[in-house]
């Protein structure tokens, strides 16, 4: 809040104006008369920028560097931390040695600018993301008065990419993933196109987690926070029976660090490449499971109980698959009408 001091001198009066806000030093300053001194409260809470000018700000010396450091110390709860190391780098290396009050609407939509260029709309929203959660944690812990990434809109997205394999495709893909350096590539794509499950939540799995007398495979915690449990088909069953282990190690091990997941994006280029298979990516696996279901008469609530989806607008990118089925099930139906 603002108030104005009449002080009296010995050659008349003058005006002291004070000027608090929250997270800001106060203001003060002593005009020769009440017009000046209302017109300077007036631009001042009219204006942020002359506003943090003025008062600075409690935590001025603190760079966006610490602050990102401090944030996942103290703050990150989230599971893939290298994910989010990595999103925030980015920011660091664009202005991680600025103080928080001089880092402006400027810098965050010229750092979406250099994003876009290569990056995709959704990529780019998730960095978009992370930096305005780290300066709310400022605006909460730090007194920051505001956020500057809140006035950077969002980018549109539109990720209802449906590329999926063919059937001769997916033969290919076996047959080459067979001829692989490394002999659980087909025992992955086997288990990604029957379960349609993440490539991270395939990859963690750890012997531990597959029960073969019942044929399921248990997900801890998934991309949407909940727990999931895999069917498993005959031939992926016989297929883990090659290497089972009787220990909690990983499934997909890397064979250097055999706590970490296996790098396969060599070897999975090169079945690729071997197969004759072009703009395909791992992901679009799960696309192919849930093709495959929906083209078999699966319902779309069926198709997002396979696929983990929490919310059924997800799965509707495969409803046009769905048509054959709704036309063989109104012609059942509806015939005799």
């Amino acid at each position: 809040m603002a108030s104005i001091l009449k002080l009296h001198k010995s050659r008349g009066f003058s005006y002291r104006v004070f000027i608090r806000r929250k997270g800001l030093k106060p203001i003060t300053k002593v005009f020769s008369n009440k017009e000046l001194a209302e017109l300077f409260v007036e631009r001042i809470e009219g204006d942020k920028e002359m506003l943090l000018a003025y008062g600075g700000s409690r935590n001025y010396h603190i760079t966006f560097r610490q602050l990102a450091t401090d944030y996942l110390k103290h703050e990150y709860t989230g599971k893939d931390i290298q994910k989010q190391e990595l999103r925030l780098g980015f920011w660091v290396q664009s202005f991680g040695s600025k103080y928080l009050t001089d880092i402006t609407r400027s810098d965050i939509n010229s750092g979406v600018c250099e994003l876009s260029m290569k990056l995709s709309n959704a990529t780019v929203n998730r960095y978009r993301s992370v930096v305005s959660v780290v300066f709310s944690y400022a605006c909460r812990h730090l007194e920051l008065n505001d956020n500057p990434v809140r006035y950077i809109p969002s980018k549109p997205e539109n990720n209802a990419r449906n590329r999926y394999l063919s059937a001769d495709e997916k033969t290919r893909l076996f047959e080459a993933s067979k001829q692989c350096s490394w002999d659980k590539l087909y025992l992955l794509i086997l288990l990604a196109l029957s379960t349609g499950a993440r490539r991270g939540e395939l990859i963690n799995l750890k012997w531990a987690d597959i029960d073969f007398d019942r044929q399921t495979a248990y997900v801890s915690t998934s991309k949407n926070g909940q727990p999931r449990v895999l069917p498993l088909t005959d031939a992926v069953v016989d297929e883990l029976s090659k290497f089972v282990q009787s220990d909690s190690s990983l499934i997909f091990n890397s064979e250097i660090k055999k706590d970490k997941p296996f790098c396969f994006v060599k070897q999975w280029k090169n079945a690729l490449n071997l197969a004759e298979i072009e703009d395909f990516r791992f992901h679009d696996l799960r696309h192919t499971t849930a093709s495959y279901l929906a083209q078999n008469g699966a319902s779309l609530l069926e198709i997002a109980d396979v696929l983990g989806h929490k919310q059924i607008q997800v799965t509707k990118r495969y409803a046009h698959l769905c048509i054959d089925h709704k036309a063989k099930l109104i012609n059942r139906v509806m015939a005799n009408i």
